[in-house]
């Protein structure tokens, strides 16, 4: 549903803007002087963008990297929008909000969606900013005239399980004023205890084949996988770590995210050899649950959620209303940041571990990821079509040292989660 809400907010800007987008000027008006700035309109195939670093001072806002070339903040009638590079939302006063494109750094410009100045700065500070579809213009009534927000902006997102790094501001003004027993005891509520291990395909779908020694998919990732468990046992952490399957069998794709959550685990990490019809191209890369970008990742996601051909119960998800669609993709939403996260220490290590070309960290839309409330990634370990990855793939050493790296990425991910928790 969220996808399908993004797309229609897509048709939407694309009435609103003109067709040519190359030299698309999009304009601010004062309400008070009635002089304009124009600001360019950068396209790209998703959507329409504005650079930041423009609009800002347009806007009399101020603007501040909190980390250089990947997330900014621009300050805004006392208000603090918080952008970061391939997110598909944005952070205001604890709230995420959606967007129906990433925001994208591209030779240190900061650009995001043209959305947020037609629907957003007008929803969140209604009394200084409204949008003209006439004139196709941001209309700014001056600085101190934001007025309160509007009710549907001022609705309280639903209650979902929220990492506490990324608590909003009022809740850790809270909890600074609490006892610290109770401090303890909350922090003790949001450490990670329970991880969830998921080997890719499995029974009737055996995955990706091999291109020389006929190897499966399915019975790679499981052997990696019970690795990973081992490793993460031994680790120290105490953690209670659990597989989607130890044999060959299929657990729907749709139900392993569920399966996660019905044991409150606090991460899931799903394993996968990739394919791709060159043999040519091999090495590693990890992915977290966001919109596809690049037919490599949109190509990628079809090739794992193709399993879901496999499976009747994938019919019964046409049956779920809009709200509970709307929810999911609000929960989701709620650990984007965190699964970021996650996939960006586990792919480090399998660099630093591997002799494998890194493909880098992607994004798109697994349907392994798409019920797990909870930082999710999905690896794609390396290529079983190329013959010199499916070789590595097929030594048990190899297979030792890339568990080795996944659990490790794991482990200094929650180390870090735990450190930022306990200084919250």
């Amino acid at each position: 549903m969220g996808f399908r809400l993004a797309a229609l907010c897509c048709l939407c800007l694309a009435v609103i803007m003109p067709t040519s987008l190359s030299a698309t000027r999009f304009q601010v008006l004062d309400s008070r002087s009635g002089q304009s700035r124009e600001l360019t309109v950068y396209s790209e195939s998703v959507s329409n963008y504005l650079d930041l670093g423009e609009l800002a001072p347009a806007l009399q806002a101020d603007i501040q990297w909190e980390s250089t070339g990947q997330r900014l903040a621009l300050t805004l009638e006392g208000q603090r929008f918080v952008f970061e590079d391939l997110l598909t939302f944005f952070d205001c006063a604890g709230q995420a909000y959606q967007l129906v494109a990433p925001c994208r750094v591209v030779r240190g410009t900061f650009l995001v969606p043209v959305q947020f100045v037609v629907e957003y700065l007008p929803r969140l500070l209604p009394g200084r900013f409204s949008f003209d579809k006439a004139a196709g213009a941001l209309a700014d009534s001056g600085p101190g005239k934001a007025g309160a927000p509007s009710a549907e902006a001022a609705r309280p997102e639903p209650e979902v399980r929220r990492p506490a790094a990324t608590a909003p501001p009022a809740a850790r003004e809270t909890a600074a004023a609490a006892p610290r027993s109770d401090l303890e005891k909350k922090a003790r509520e949001y450490r990670i205890e329970t991880v969830m291990i998921d080997p890719g395909h499995g029974g009737k779908d055996p995955g990706a084949l091999g291109s020389r020694y006929r190897q499966r998919e399915k019975d790679i990732v499981l052997d990696i996988s019970r690795r990973v468990v081992a490793h993460l046992k031994k680790s120290g952490l105490g953690l209670r770590v659990l597989i989607t399957r130890d044999s060959d069998i299929l657990p729907p794709l749709l139900k392993r995210g569920e399966m996660a959550n019905m044991a409150d685990a606090g991460l899931f990490v799903s394993i996968h050899c990739n394919a791709n019809r060159k043999s040519s191209v091999r090495g590693t890369s990890t992915y977290f649950l966001d919109a596809a970008k690049t037919d490599e990742e949109r190509a990628t996601a079809m090739l794992e959620n193709a399993a879901l051909k496999h499976e009747v119960e994938a019919q019964g998800e046409q049956g779920k209303d809009d709200i509970n669609l709307i929810l999911q993709d609000m929960a989701q939403n709620e650990f984007l940041r965190e699964s970021k996260d996650l996939s960006t220490f586990i792919h480090r290590e399998l660099v630093r571990a591997l002799d494998l070309p890194d493909r880098g960290i992607k994004q798109a839309n697994f349907a392994v990821l798409r019920g797990a409330y909870m930082p999710a990634a999905l690896i794609e370990t390396a290529y079983i079509s190329n013959p010199q990855d499916e070789g590595l793939l097929r030594d048990g050493s190899f297979r030792e040292r890339l568990a080795g790296a996944v659990a490790d990425g794991i482990i200094k991910y929650i180390e870090q989660y735990h450190k930022k928790l306990s200084e919250n």
